[in-house]
């Protein structure tokens, strides 16, 4: 909800870069809170640098100010950082499978009550728009459960890490699906590639410390 909220209200560029700090956030509330896995130097120095990485992508019309949509990105990032915490500690001994499909439903329920009562509404109804809702339905679900899954047997920082790989992959599916969308100069794509397989491979590389 604070995710789209925030959207709403900041540009692409910046949601993308705080809500990129997911990451960071989830390895010290893992680490510092819940004390799943250690923190060290090198964990920290790979997030700073895919943190790095995910910046120097978004360079073109970046804006240093601050409004309540960058406010609301932050929650949410917050709010993906600690779930990713709990998935792990509850994973343990509860299906990560049904964590995510309880979540879902329970989350999805208390949504579209929450948007209903707000005056929301499905402005387009159809065969068409049917499907791609539930298309998306399926693929989060489907994402969110391998998520899980993932987050089960491995720390919570070799995981996370991949989500600066979000930024890449956003620009290239872009650029491809999205005639209209201007790609960052591609020197910016290549540094940006490299930083975020250079943080990746830093935490993974210490991922099994405890």
């Amino acid at each position: 909800m604070f995710f789209y909220i925030g959207l709403a209200y900041t540009s692409g560029v910046k949601g993308s870069l705080i809500d990129g700090a997911s990451v960071f956030f989830a390895i010290i509330i893992s680490s510092l809170i819940f004390r799943q896995e250690k923190l060290t130097f090198t964990k920290a120095a790979a997030c700073i640098i895919g943190l790095a990485g995910v910046t120097v992508i978004n360079l073109n019309g970046l804006e240093l100010s601050v409004n309540c949509g960058d406010a609301c990105i932050l929650v949410s990032s917050v709010a993906y950082a600690v779930s990713s915490v709990l998935i792990k500690r509850y994973s343990e001994y509860e299906n990560p499978v049904v964590i995510s499909g309880c979540q879902f439903v329970v989350g999805g329920m208390g949504l579209i009550i929450l948007g209903l009562l707000l005056g929301g509404r499905l402005e387009t109804v159809s065969a068409a728009a049917v499907g791609v809702l539930i298309y998306l339905a399926f693929l989060s679900a489907a994402a969110y459960s391998l998520w899980g899954i993932l987050l089960k047997y491995n720390p919570v920082s070799k995981i996370t890490v991949f989500s600066f790989t979000i930024q890449i992959f956003g620009i290239i599916l872009s650029s491809v699906m999205l005639k209209n969308e201007a790609a960052p100069p591609f020197l910016n794509c290549i540094t940006a590639l490299v930083l975020i397989c250079l943080g990746i491979y830093l935490v993974n590389r210490v991922g099994d410390e405890k």
